[in-house]
């Protein structure tokens, strides 16, 4: 069973909602991550508080202080504002400024956090940008997000204008609360960029959002008349903004779909181009990849899973692939070539064990994409997952809405009662679907229920027999639900009309 760390902290809040009706009190902000901005922003002639609405933007606010980072992920980002190899490349330009490796300021958040302070004020000074005026800032924040596309550059800085203005509190590191003040700033520079009429019209996917993106050293314009038979699932170890500045301009990586935490769906390049994802060409030129803005050790969202669903469900009904999990991968069952053929089958076993060892996750041994439920997944897609995907044990879901485990070879699935509704037990014990009442039918008219003051009529027919009540059904559910059971009253005041009807009608016909 896997260790769930937020169910003590959804057992917290559920007992502070049930025990008073004012809301808690926040947590008590040590300030520790807000004076890091502003040591960081004096020092570097910037403002603090767009330094702030950036990291919020990227959604870096909360990135812990040390991090745990693949060397290789597809996505590397380093500190809260994710410095990464965007059409500017501030990854490699922070870590120049601060004397450190790309890999160092990755894992170090603070160094980071001062190698954005240095990029940024370097981008600001050859902008013109000035440090006392925010509207100055407007082409730094263009060059800073690293995307290719003009459209995407000014929506960028628009939208981190647009939190300037808004302001607000926000989660930050350690439970920190990091707040902005609204600012005064022309709408000129916080309106919406639409970049719909734009983008849209290449995209194959309806309503996915269209990235241009160069071939150059980045895929191949043919598949070299391979069919597509898989779909590759990858997570991008970034935030959105990050994840797409780098996909549009690394060499050396690139992929078919990017799917974001609220559901938004992105495309690079054409289904028909061999997008280089895999670490491994004979799958390359077989398979559209996904990736998923997310981090390897990290529940995804649902509506995130259900985005994805539906792309996949389109994916495989355009090009008949099989809705299996031997058709259906994550980039760590994708054979290494460099170990065995790049054409072997991909990995079968479980999870961990493809992760394990240098045989599978194409060329770099890639883990993603990780903490992924595919047992929830694959039924979003009309396929089922392996067995050994899960566990032996009931398990909930990581949004608490269903259960599922393995038992003699077959995998079981079941919903519980809403959101929050399976409740995770300690390792080595099943998890609890607490599952519905059964809801009568509403078609079925209610029977009247007697009047308790009121005793029952009484038999006079004696060929007219009440049948003995029958004991109340219960159905068992997942580990402890039951469904409510149903009361024998109806039953006797069913019997007695019956008798009292029967009575009449032999009345009836005496008198006819």
């Amino acid at each position: 069973m896997r260790i769930n760390l937020l169910a003590p902290l959804a057992a917290l809040t559920l007992a502070a909602a049930c025990s008073s009706s004012q809301a808690p009190s926040p947590t008590p902000s040590t300030g520790l991550e807000t004076a890091a901005f502003a040591r960081v922003a004096a020092s570097n002639q910037v403002p603090g508080d767009l330094m702030i609405a950036i990291a919020q933007h990227e959604g870096g606010l909360s990135m812990p202080a040390t991090r745990a980072v693949d060397p290789d992920a597809q996505v590397p980002v380093a500190g809260p504002l994710e410095l990464r190899h965007g059409k500017l490349d501030t990854l490699a330009r922070g870590a120049a400024l601060m004397g450190k490796t790309e890999l160092e300021i990755r894992v170090d958040t603070n160094l980071g956090l001062e190698a954005a302070g240095r990029v940024l004020a370097e981008i600001g000074s050859s902008t013109g940008a000035n440090s006392a005026d925010l509207t100055t800032w407007e082409r730094a924040l263009e060059e800073l997000s690293g995307f290719s596309d003009d459209a995407h550059r000014t929506k960028y800085a628009h939208d981190v204008f647009a939190l300037l203005a808004r302001g607000g509190t926000f989660e930050g590191r350690d439970g920190e609360r990091v707040t902005l003040a609204p600012h005064d700033l022309p709408p000129s520079l916080t309106l919406t960029i639409d970049t719909s009429l734009h983008i849209q019209g290449p995209s194959e996917y309806p309503g996915a959002e269209w990235f241009p993106t160069s071939c150059v050293n980045k895929c191949d314009t043919t598949r070299g008349g391979a069919p597509v038979q898989y779909v590759v699932i990858h997570d991008t170890e970034g935030g959105w903004s990050a994840s797409v500045a780098t996909l549009q301009n690394d060499p050396g990586k690139s992929v078919q779909y990017i799917v974001g935490v609220d559901g938004h769906v992105g495309q690079f390049v054409p289904e028909s181009y061999t997008a280089w994802h895999d670490g491994n060409y004979w799958y390359n030129q077989r398979s559209v990849g996904i990736e998923h803005v997310g981090y390897y050790q990290q529940p995804y969202p649902t509506v995130q899973y259900d985005a994805s669903a539906g792309l996949v469900k389109y994916l495989t009904s355009k090009y008949s692939v099989a809705k299996d999990r031997a058709h259906i991968i994550g980039h760590d069952q994708v054979p290494n070539g460099n170990v065995m053929s790049q054409s072997a089958p991909a990995c079968v076993d479980a999870p961990s064990a493809c992760e394990s060892g240098s045989s599978y996750g194409g060329a770099g041994n890639h883990r993603d994409p990780g903490d992924w439920e595919w047992c929830t997944y694959m039924p979003r897609i009309g396929g089922k997952c392996k067995c050994n995907d899960i566990w032996n044990l009931w398990n909930c879901s990581s949004d608490k809405t269903q259960a599922f485990r393995c038992v003699n070879n077959n995998v079981e699935l079941v919903s519980c009662d809403g959101p929050g509704a399976c409740e995770s037990k300690p390792n080595g014990q099943d998890d609890v679907c607490h599952q519905a009442p059964v809801v009568p039918d509403a078609s079925v008219p209610p029977q009247p229920q007697p009047d308790a003051s009121v005793d029952p009529p009484v038999f006079h027919d004696a060929s007219v027999t009440p049948p003995a009540a029958q004991p109340a059904a219960q159905d068992e559910g997942c580990s402890q639900g039951s469904q409510v059971p149903r009361g024998s009253r109806g039953s006797l005041l069913s019997f007695s009309l019956m008798g009292l009807a029967l009575l009449i009608a032999r009345r009836f016909r005496a008198r006819h």
